[in-house]
């Protein structure tokens, strides 16, 4: 496989993820040895669904992000 970042070697590789709520610890992917990208079922599932244009809602500044967190 080729990474499409740099067009490197992509390797298989099992990651860990402590964060995930969903009870599984560790994942399978793809890792690329020039660049570190970093493919899995997930990236390439959202990179297929991605949105054509521009976004069109709201964003959120710094000081809202700040008030939510505090909160």
């Amino acid at each position: 496989m080729t990474c499409t970042r740099c067009r490197g070697l992509m390797v298989p590789d099992r990651f860990m993820d402590l964060r995930d709520d969903t009870g599984h610890l560790d994942f399978l992917g793809w890792r690329c040895l020039n660049c570190g990208e970093v493919v899995d079922p997930v990236v390439l599932t959202h990179r297929v669904d991605a949105p054509t244009g521009p976004y069109q809602g709201r964003t959120r500044d710094r000081r809202m992000w700040e008030r939510l967190v505090a909160a």
